[in-house]
């Protein structure tokens, strides 16, 4: 069985203003979407290179001595590496991406990536997945600059 969760992600309502306003301008954005995609995949590496403290709470020091064991050099979101790759690269069997002519779905099918995004009773969040101010930017200028693109060579073919 696969769980699915579904999250609204920081500044996720400026991206979607950007978005509505380019699909009542272009009908179809897979190829913005794409670019979008690529960029999330490379934007997220970030979050997991992370060696300790900063953004994210210190492992309790039960699991901290656990993974010390398991991997010692890696970075505090990474014990395996599966969650890091399935939302780094396309490529992962974990990776779900689904462009669509209006939307696109980009995410992980990992199990135990809610619990890291979200937290649990036992262990505090540590999101990992989200769009930050400079990514929403990058998001509706990759947005304006394919509508830019699209009307001019619809205005050319009239």
């Amino acid at each position: 069985m696969v769980a699915f969760t579904s999250y609204n992600v920081d500044n996720d309502k400026r991206f979607a203003l950007a978005l509505d306003k380019a699909i009542k301008s272009v009908d179809d954005l897979r190829f913005p979407m794409g670019e979008i995609s690529r960029d999330i995949f490379k934007n997220t590496i970030k979050n997991f290179i992370l060696k300790t403290g900063g953004r994210y709470p210190a492992l309790s020091p039960k699991y901290a001595k656990y993974k010390n064991k398991i991997n010692p050099s890696a970075p505090i979101l990474v014990l395996t590496g599966r969650l890091r790759d399935s939302v780094t690269k396309g490529g992962s069997g974990d990776s779900i991406i689904n462009i669509g002519k209006q939307t696109l779905v980009q995410g992980t099918s990992v199990p135990y990536s809610r619990f890291v995004q979200e937290g649990t009773s036992k262990m505090p969040l540590r999101k990992y997945l989200f769009i930050d101010e400079a990514q929403a930017g990058r998001f509706e200028r990759i947005l304006q600059n394919y509508i830019t693109a699209k009307i001019e060579v619809l205005g050319d073919v009239k």
